[in-house]
């Protein structure tokens, strides 16, 4: 596919066919990698890093939890000097 260099304020620039927007999922803002290799010009969506959804929930983790497992043994006790009072 063919576009040309256009002038975009003080800069040049390209517009991106709305095919291509489409086929990659891009919307306004969409963060992108522009690099050159040789005599080309390689053009690159940024993809966000998703967080991996956990299999069990917090009140899984939890079942069968004690003081002593949960270690509660080793937990500070903390005075009223410390706490500012």
């Amino acid at each position: 596919m063919r576009t040309q260099i256009r002038k975009i304020g003080n800069s040049l620039g390209n517009i991106i066919p709305a095919g291509i927007i489409r086929q990659l999922n891009l919307e306004e803002g969409a963060e992108i990698e522009v690099q050159t290799e040789g005599n080309r010009i390689i053009i690159e969506p940024v993809m966000k890093k998703t967080r991996k959804r956990l299999k069990f929930s917090e009140q899984e983790l939890l079942n069968g939890m004690n003081p002593y497992l949960a270690h509660a043994d080793e937990l500070a006790n903390i005075t009223a000097a410390e706490l500012g009072e």
